[in-house]
């Protein structure tokens, strides 16, 4: 959580140092608060990198139970990166951006690993695309969004 407007990049490193996947988060002066899934076969303890872009600050970061990832079944709305449950069937969806910047939404599957990517864009505007069904779903973003059922 950062208290101060910022971009941060966090990156998660795996037990040899190497980094995996790039997390783009920004606050507008509230803390930010993000939900990114663990990497695959991650351990107890998890290290991770925090690149404050114009300016430092004091973070924290814990596990959350996933039963805490906000579930939804027609539409969700939300802002920055986070993690959704979509309780809906397989069909059309619209992601809708506010952002500048670009936007992903991923497909997981049961133990939050990246499957495919099943929408992306970049800049503000609609971006239709196929819900494969229920599951989790990441969405990789830096700016407001909506999700729903078309």
């Amino acid at each position: 959580m950062y208290k101060r407007q910022a971009l941060v990049n966090l990156r998660f490193e795996d037990g040899a140092g190497r980094s995996s996947r790039l997390y783009r988060l920004t606050g507008g002066g509230a803390p930010v608060v993000a939900r990114v899934p663990l990497p695959s076969g991650a351990a107890k303890a998890v290290a991770f990198q925090v690149f404050a872009v114009g300016g430092g600050g004091s973070w924290t970061a814990g596990p959350a139970p996933l039963r805490e990832a906000p579930r939804f079944h027609g539409e969700i709305n939300g802002a920055g990166s986070d993690v959704v449950h979509y309780r809906g069937e397989p069909g059309r969806g619209v992601l809708r951006y506010e952002g500048p910047s670009v936007i992903q939404l991923e497909a997981l599957d049961d133990r939050l690993v990246y499957r495919v990517t099943v929408a992306e864009g970049s800049g503000a505007g609609e971006y239709p695309f196929q819900w494969p069904g229920r599951g989790y779903y990441q969405v990789r973003s830096a700016g407001a969004w909506s999700l729903s059922t078309a």
